[in-house]
C-alpha cells in the first residue's frame, strides 16, 4: 500500500513539472515572437528634391576640319594650320533636381528634371614653327565647352529594401560655346570664329540610390549626354576677306555624379509587426 501511494505521488510530481515546463516554454515562444518585428519596408512613392555634383569626361576628341577655301587649303598643305583640333570635354558641374516616384509592388517608375551649372571643356593649343619656304609661325587654339545643361528624364527601377537600382533616359538641353583661332606672325591672317547656342539632345544612364533615413536618400549616377553637333567658321575679314575655314564639333560627354535627396510627405519606412 505504501509503495502504491509513493508511486502515485511521484507520478503526480513528474506530471506537474512537465506541465509547468511546457507552459513556460510556450510563454517564452509567444514573448519572443512578440518582440521580433519583420523587416522594415522602404516606400519610394512621392515627391523629392535634392542637390548633386560631379565630373564629366570623354575619351573621344573633337574639332575636325570640315571645309576650307582654296587659299586656306594652300596654307594647310604646308602644315601651318591643323586639320584636327584635339578638343576634350571634361570638367566639373553641380546643381539640383526634383522628381516624383511611383512604387508598384516590385517595380518603380518616376520622372525627374535637373539643371546644372558647368564648365565642361578644355582648350587645345597647337603651335607651328613655320617653314623655310617663308610660311610664318602660327598658333591655333580651339575650345568647345558646355556652360550649363539640364535634363528631363524618366526612371525605371527595382527596389531592393532601402536600395534602388534604376535606369534613366530622356531629353537633354544645354548652353554650348565654341571658339577657334589661328594667329600668324607677323599679325597678318589672324583667323577667329565663335558660336554660342542652346543645344537640344538626349541623355541616358543608370544609378543606385539608398534610403539611409526615413526621408533622405543618397545616390550615385552615370549619365551619357549628347547635345548634337555644330560647325564654327573662322575668318579674318580685315586682312583676308573671303578666306575661311570651318571646323565641326560634337558636344558629347559622359559623367558621374553623387547627390542627396529629401523626400516630402509621410515617412518612407513602414515597420510591420
Amino acid at each position: 500500500m505504501k509503495r502504491q501511494v509513493a508511486r502515485t505521488i511521484a507520478v503526480a510530481l513528474l506530471l506537474s513539472v512537465a506541465t509547468g515546463g511546457a507552459a513556460s516554454a510556450a510563454d517564452m515562444a509567444v514573448k519572443a515572437s512578440a518582440i521580433m518585428p519583420s523587416a522594415a519596408v522602404y516606400n519610394w512613392t512621392g515627391w523629392y528634391a535634392g542637390v548633386n555634383g560631379g565630373w564629366a569626361f570623354e575619351g573621344n576628341t573633337t574639332g575636325r576640319l570640315v571645309s576650307a577655301d582654296p587659299l586656306f587649303n594652300a596654307v594647310l598643305a604646308v602644315g601651318a594650320t591643323p586639320t584636327f583640333f584635339v578638343v576634350k570635354h571634361e570638367g566639373g558641374f553641380g546643381g539640383g533636381q526634383v522628381g516624383y516616384n511611383w512604387q508598384m509592388a516590385n517595380w518603380l517608375v518616376g520622372v525627374e528634371a535637373d539643371i546644372q551649372g558647368a564648365d565642361i571643356g578644355r582648350t587645345s593649343t597647337l603651335a607651328f614653327p613655320g617653314t623655310t619656304a617663308g610660311i610664318a609661325p602660327s598658333v591655333s587654339t580651339a575650345r568647345d565647352y558646355i556652360a550649363w545643361f539640364g535634363t528631363l528624364r524618366g526612371r525605371v527601377g527595382l527596389p531592393v529594401g532601402p536600395a534602388l537600382l534604376y535606369a534613366t533616359g530622356g531629353l537633354a538641353y544645354g548652353g554650348v560655346r565654341t571658339t577657334v583661332t589661328n594667329s600668324y606672325a607677323p599679325a597678318t591672317g589672324n583667323f577667329a570664329g565663335d558660336d554660342s547656342s542652346t543645344r537640344v539632345g538626349w541623355a541616358a544612364g543608370a544609378g543606385v540610390e539608398w534610403g539611409f533615413a526615413p526621408s533622405w536618400t543618397l545616390r550615385g549616377e552615370y549619365l551619357h549626354l549628347d547635345l548634337g553637333r555644330s560647325n564654327v567658321t573662322m575668318a579674318d575679314p580685315a586682312a583676308l576677306p573671303g578666306v575661311v575655314a570651318t571646323y565641326g564639333f560634337s558636344h558629347v560627354t559622359d559623367s558621374v555624379r553623387v547627390g542627396v535627396n529629401y523626400r516630402f510627405g509621410p515617412t518612407s519606412v513602414v515597420a510591420k509587426y
